[in-house]
């Protein structure tokens, strides 16, 4: 990394002197400081990319999601090393985190399955991959993709048909009753950032439903004297441009037909008397970018100076300073052949090196990997051996290892309708640089048409960029990830905050960890931001832990905010996905594909049982006891026991605000004393010459640094207190010498990881998902199986397809029962980072 740093500074002193030639300045330019800082924050934020690669686009609920993860360097998109944990989640419509994967790392790779609950509703869920470093960035960086899950019924009955068509018809009158309350988003960006009063630009035009999906709608701009000054009209996906030159002291806004015929007003941005205008512009093999000034009102001089620079995730590009006035134009070329591909990002400062307009453009690979998919046959037979060839070269026929992963599914398969047609190439090159949903990634870069690339410009004058902000960029070099709260993962971590209740930070606060059935003990200290952090942890079971937190003076009145493993969307950037239609739910294409679906189910129920874990077990006969005791771990039992209430002997157990008014005055010896909210408690007759006089409180059989924490225990979880003392506690050691204390709660530990409580929280750690292997069955000859095989909709998944330095590689499987075409698809990137991508067709005949 230091060494790939060290020449990249090289490469920017060559460009920086060539920038200055070209400006007409003997010495190297301002720019030079500003190029160095992204370059650091590059260096010192370290950012990540993910993304998956999925067997299907679609799925019915009861069928398997298989995936393939892969974390690069988001810089380079090589293999990342850094992280070595991933969290893989799907989220519903309503925010909710539905099911979870904790996927162990090995040189940013992993591979993974999902079984989705044949009780899902039919709707548009949110597939989501990222590390703990990626979430101190914007979530919009995460992996994200939207995945329709359809709840395919069984073929329609005659004498249900009419009451069918009468639910779908109140459906889709409900769904236009929802568009119809929810005014359409629609908003106008000028292209560099802003509109100056008499300066000509351009003006990006986004418009899209509830869910963020675009939206095809015509409008005219008006300004305050109700004049039309400009239309427009958006294409299916929501989003357009035309050109716009604002006058001063006028205020504009648009009026828009929508699609029910109505109209609309919204208001466009304020026009500024002074200012910036940059655009850029594609011509042949170059970028041109323009550069105009109006000064403010009263300037004392008429030029002033500008710096400009462009880099594509972090590497620079360009670099150059100059002068301009009044009614000037400033222009400079920047060679498409010099700049990777993905987004250039090109910036304009002042002469204070102060941000004042941003554009985005994309570069298109100059020399794209060559990937080759070969089937040795066009068409096989039921059960027979298929064999493919891979091979991956550069552009000038160079071999190129790489890591990818094949699926091979049937076609037509479901509808991808709301769903998001994406790639490997898409992401990396695209939408893992920018903020907010993207719908359609694939179709920017599928071809390049002048409709594509008219509409992926249009893309980038609308949508926003993520990587950094400029403030975060020019600070002190080297501090740019110093506040960053969550850590680089090595292996599972608790980590968090000590906070007061008024969010203010506990420096230096004291912590000790207890981890559940080895009751082993770790102590800790928090650091002067409050920060926390707990390694070591193997993810090999899901072992339940308490925290207890305590000030440096000693105060348990304090709160852990932990961070959690599977953060909820934030509702301020959460867009909940438009629901499925009930039509296309009825049609024919998803009835008989849920029929195939249903059949390989079934199938693999009774040939594979255990379709979760993948382990079929033999009959086997379990014998056991019951445990009558709660499950967390204990030195003692209920028998040796001074003292045991029952919360079932309490009758009216709801009128009790906390767990010390149940003992109070019920347990002979034991007196306790309310101090202000806490209570301090003494057992009679016990002593300790050594430390404190109050007794051992265990907390589901862990032992508590402070009883206030079960204040926040409600007494109506409680299923028993037992109450130690002299010789019965001595089995405690030391730590009983003034007695024992035990809550036992109905339902165990792992219930209160939500309940905030002073000092204390209590987790349960996420386990690395053992993934289980895609069944393909082998049939060689001698070897044929009765059994049906159950493969109906994807064929084959292989996700570990290496290709070695020769560039070539082989991947055999065998055809299933089912008959039809299928389309066998891989997606990967090789070593030096760039995304590779084939496809090829198949067909499966059916018998004679």
């Amino acid at each position: 990394m230091k060494n790939s740093y060290c020449r990249r500074i090289g490469a920017l002193s060559t460009l920086l002197a060539v920038g200055a030639l070209s400006f007409g300045f003997d010495t190297v330019p301002k720019p030079l400081h500003l190029l160095r800082q992204v370059m650091a924050f590059y260096e010192a934020t370290q950012p990540e990319v993910s993304y998956l690669h999925l067997d299907q686009a679609a799925y019915v609920a009861g069928e398997t999601l298989w995936f393939k993860a892969y974390l690069l360097d988001a810089s380079s998109h090589q293999p990342d090393s850094l992280s070595k944990v991933l969290y893989v989640d799907v989220v519903a419509p309503d925010r909710q985190v539905l099911l979870k994967r904790t996927l162990a790392l090995t040189d940013g790779l992993a591979t993974g399955d999902m079984v989705l609950p044949d009780t899902l509703r039919s709707g548009v869920y949110t597939l989501r991959a990222y590390t703990s470093w990626m979430r101190n960035s914007d979530a919009g960086l995460f992996f994200t993709r939207r995945i329709p899950v359809w709840q395919a019924s069984a073929p329609v009955s005659i004498g249900a048909e009419t009451s069918v068509m009468r639910q779908a018809q109140l459906a889709r009158r409900t769904a236009r009753a929802l568009e119809a309350a929810t005014k359409p988003d629609v908003q106008f960006f000028p292209e560099g950032g802003e509109y100056v009063a008499g300066l000509q630009t351009t003006v990006g035009v986004k418009a899209a439903q509830a869910g963020g999906r675009g939206l095809a709608l015509a409008g005219v701009i008006i300004d305050g004297n109700k004049r039309e000054v400009a239309r427009f009209s958006t294409p299916a996906l929501g989003m357009s441009s035309f050109g716009f030159t604002p006058q001063p002291g006028q205020k504009y806004e648009a009026r828009v037909t929508l699609p029910d015929g109505s109209t609309a007003t919204y208001p466009l941005p304020a026009v500024r008397a002074s200012g910036w205008v940059l655009n850029v512009r594609e011509v042949g093999d170059d970028f041109r970018v323009f550069v105009r000034y109006q000064p403010p009102a009263g300037a004392t001089t008429a030029t002033a100076p500008l710096q400009l620079l462009a880099h594509v995730r972090g590497q620079p590009v360009y670099a150059g300073q100059g002068q301009i006035g009044p009614g000037e134009t400033f222009q400079a070329t920047i060679a498409r052949s010099a700049a990777p591909a993905g987004l250039l990002h090109v910036s304009l400062f002042d002469g204070q090196q102060v941000a004042q307009a941003e554009r985005l453009v994309f570069v298109t690979e100059a020399r794209p990997l060559q990937v080759r998919l070969r089937p040795d046959k066009a068409t096989y037979g039921p059960r027979e051996l298929v064999n493919m060839e891979v091979e991956v070269t550069t552009s000038d026929g160079q071999p190129a290892p790489a890591e990818l992963s094949l699926t091979v599914a049937g076609t037509p398969g479901l509808p991808a309708e709301a769903g998001d047609a994406t790639t490997v190439r898409a992401h990396l090159l695209l939408t893992s640089e920018l903020r907010g949903y993207v719908e359609s990634p694939a179709y920017y870069l599928q071809s390049r048409t002048p409709e594509t690339r008219r509409a992926l410009d249009d893309l980038l004058l609308t949508q926003g960029w993520s990587r950094f902000t400029w403030q975060q960029v020019l600070g002190e070099p080297g501090t740019a990830a110093a506040g960053y709260r969550y850590p680089l993962e090595r292996g599972i971590v608790v980590a968090g905050q000590l906070v007061r209740g008024n969010d203010k930070l506990v420096p230096n606060g004291e912590l000790m960890l207890l981890i559940g059935k080895q009751k082993d003990i770790v102590v800790s200290k928090a650091d002067a931001n409050g920060n926390f952090l707990f390694t070591g942890f193997p993810g090999q079971d899901s072992t339940k832990i308490l925290l207890q937190g305590r000030t440096a003076k000693g105060s348990s009145n304090l709160l852990l905010q932990l961070n959690e493993w599977w953060p909820r969307p934030v509702p301020a950037g959460w867009r909940p996905p438009a629901p499925l239609s009930p039509v296309v739910l009825a049609s024919a294409e998803v009835v008989a594909y849920g029929q195939r679906s249903r059949r390989q189910q079934q199938l693999e129920r009774i040939y594979r049982p255990d379709s979760t874990s993948g382990i079929i077990l033999r009959n086997v006969d379990i014998r056991g006891r019951k445990e009558p005791e709660n499950s967390g771990f204990r030195l003692h039992r209920t028998s040796q026991a001074s003292s045991v209430l029952y919360a079932r002997d309490f009758s009216n157990i709801e009128s009790y605000q906390n767990i010390f008014q149940m003992l109070q005055g019920r347990v002979a010896g034991l007196t306790l004393t309310p101090n202000g909210i806490s209570y301090s408690a003494q057992l009679r007759g016990i002593t300790s010459m050594a430390g404190s006089n109050s007794p051992l409180f265990l907390l589901d059989g862990l032992p508590l640094l402070n009883p206030d924490a079960l204040l926040s225990i409600p007494p109506t979880d409680v299923d028993r207190i037992e109450v130690l003392m002299g010789a019965n506690a001595t089995i405690y050691g030391s730590q009983g010498a003034s007695g024992v204390i035990a809550v036992y709660t109905k339902r165990g530990l792992g219930d209160y990881s939500n309940v905030p409580a002073a000092g204390v929280a209590v987790r349960q750690l996420p386990v690395f998902h053992r993934t289980r292997e895609f069944y393909a069955p082998r049939y060689d000859a001698g070897r044929s199986s009765e059994k049906p095989d159950p493969r109906a909709t994807t064929l084959y998944w292989q996700p570990r397809l290496t290709v070695p330095t020769s560039g070539r590689a082989r991947v055999s499987f065998y055809t299933a029962d089912q008959a039809g075409t299928f389309r066998a698809s891989i997606e990967g990137v090789s070593l030096a980072g760039q995304p590779a991508m084939a496809e090829a067709a198949l067909t499966v005949a059916g018998q004679p």
